[in-house]
């Protein structure tokens, strides 16, 4: 980027880097393991053949407990019959049509795949045995529109090991500090095309890195179901939290539309050069056709290059 931003400097008026997309992992350490949960269960004198039994009632408590809150929030309840529901264009189309632009938007549930414990017979020694395995369980989405970090959603596994998966969004956590500072900006889509004052984005968005993390995803996850604090009583756990997968953004902001315009071609060129192709429409949404699509019409511009030469950006 600083190169980026030395070459066209004349052009430029300035840049933020900072979070973008960010999920973030719950995770209960004792049940995430064959061995721990096995502990735990000695622990509370729970035997094998009660296991289901069990599980089954801690997955009632916690989807009961979802569907209490949404109730009490006043939001709508949806059950999704496929998990290729796209699950945030549907929670956006649901705001916007009740016109809900602040707080808790809708609970969505859907069956999902999951890795999650489980109680198998083993034949050769002819005992029951605990073993983490793929499977399908419920999964609980809480979307939301936060008065402070703006759009996001918590997602919950309705079956043991009971995991969490926060999802938000620099960009969208930065917008409301920028309203609540009364800087002016122009937002398209995921990316800031004007702020009025770029230094104080900037100072916005390293004031995001030093949140309390552990309090900020705990008191999200239980505000979308109360009852996981409860799951393993009388023992109290806190949920571990670790950053499952995160995005860090420049956003460059030109001086005019026709300054980016008379680069763009440029910048595309260069780019096809460097990234791998399917990755790139894997990003945009695009899968096999028109990947392959593009990864020949890279290779035809490498061999074009070849012989014409080519300068880069």
């Amino acid at each position: 980027m600083n190169k980026l931003m030395e070459l066209y400097r004349d052009r430029i008026v300035g840049a933020i880097s900072g979070l973008d997309r960010i999920r973030f992992r719950g995770t209960l350490r004792w049940l995430a393991s064959e061995r721990g949960m096995g502990t735990f269960m000695n622990q509370a004198r729970i035997l094998l053949k009660d296991f289901s039994g069990w599980v089954n009632g801690l997955t009632a408590q916690v989807r009961d407990s979802c569907e209490s809150r949404a109730k009490d929030l006043g939001i709508e309840v949806r059950y999704l019959m496929s998990s290729g529901v796209d699950k945030e264009k549907l929670a956006r189309q649901i705001a916007a049509d009740k016109r809900i632009t602040e707080g808790s938007i809708c609970l969505l549930s859907v069956v999902e795949p999951c890795i999650a414990p489980m109680v198998k017979g083993n034949k050769a020694s002819k005992k029951l045995e605990l073993v983490m395995a793929p499977r399908k369980c419920v999964f609980v989405y809480h979307y939301f529109n936060d008065p402070v970090f703006g759009f996001g959603h918590v997602r919950i596994q309705s079956w043991a090991p009971f995991n969490i998966f926060i999802c938000l969004n620099g960009r969208h956590w930065l917008e409301r500090q920028l309203q609540k500072q009364g800087i002016d900006y122009v937002k398209d889509g995921n990316c800031f095309v004007r702020i009025e004052d770029i230094a104080a984005a900037q100072v916005l968005l390293h004031e995001q890195l030093k949140t309390d993390w552990a309090k900020l995803l705990n008191g999200l996850a239980l505000g979308s179901c109360p009852a996981l604090s409860q799951i393993l009583r009388p023992l109290e756990p806190e949920y571990y939290w670790s950053a499952d997968e995160t995005e860090w953004a420049t956003d460059i902001m030109f001086k005019s539309v026709e300054a980016l315009e008379e680069l763009f071609p440029s910048f595309v060129h260069h780019a096809m050069r460097v990234c791998d192709s399917s990755s790139v429409m894997k990003y945009l949404g695009r899968r096999n056709l028109a990947g392959a699509a593009l990864m020949r019409l890279s290779a035809t511009i490498e061999d074009a290059m070849k012989v014409y030469g080519s300068s880069t950006v």
